[in-house]
């Protein structure tokens, strides 16, 4: 099996990344769907992103606590390969970033930027994703996908080593 692995919002900690960039305070349960970080910021969303296009920005993204051994505990049950949507414009830093953070995964070549990540669904393959509508279209087009529980696409805040233990539970299962 092919584990497809999102990372902002599974494995990276986008949101305070993005708190600490606009000196807001930490606090992930105001995050309600992925359009409210423009939200929080008072920015429209087009100069929102555009604020984030700079390398300083996705160079200093850091991990979820517990990532690296549920990254390991993923690898398991099938090979784990990233699956990431840089925002517009933004591919090139977030290439960097898993060269600099996940230097294994980009000199084997096992990460994909795309938007389009319904692309990589067929027959023996699982998304996990924090996107509701990625892990759907990924469905639709033939793979499997869990969804990684966050404030923005569910009303349970669980801590993240739950969260963790759920995918796991559910990867198990299948």
């Amino acid at each position: 099996m092919i584990i497809f692995l999102d990372l902002d919002g599974v494995i990276i900690d986008i949101f305070k990344g993005v708190c600490d960039w606009f000196d807001l305070p930490y606090a992930p349960e105001l995050v309600t769907h992925w359009d409210s970080f423009p939200e929080l910021t008072n920015l429209q969303p087009e100069d929102f992103w555009h604020k984030l296009k700079t390398p300083k920005f996705w160079k200093n993204l850091n991990f979820y606590p517990n990532a690296i051994p549920f990254m390991a505990q993923l690898s398991f049950y099938g090979k784990l390969v990233l699956l990431t949507s840089p925002a517009n414009g933004c591919a090139g830093y977030r290439q960097n970033w898993i060269e600099k953070n996940l230097s294994s995964f980009f000199q084997r070549g096992h990460y994909i930027l795309t938007p389009a990540k319904w692309a990589c669904a067929y027959e023996n393959t699982v998304l996990i994703d924090d996107s509701f509508d990625n892990c759907k279209e990924f469905v639709a087009a033939g793979g499997r996908a869990l969804l990684y529980p966050q404030p923005w696409n569910s009303k349970n805040v669980l801590p993240e080593e739950q969260k963790n233990e759920m995918i796991i539970k559910a990867l198990k299962e299948n």
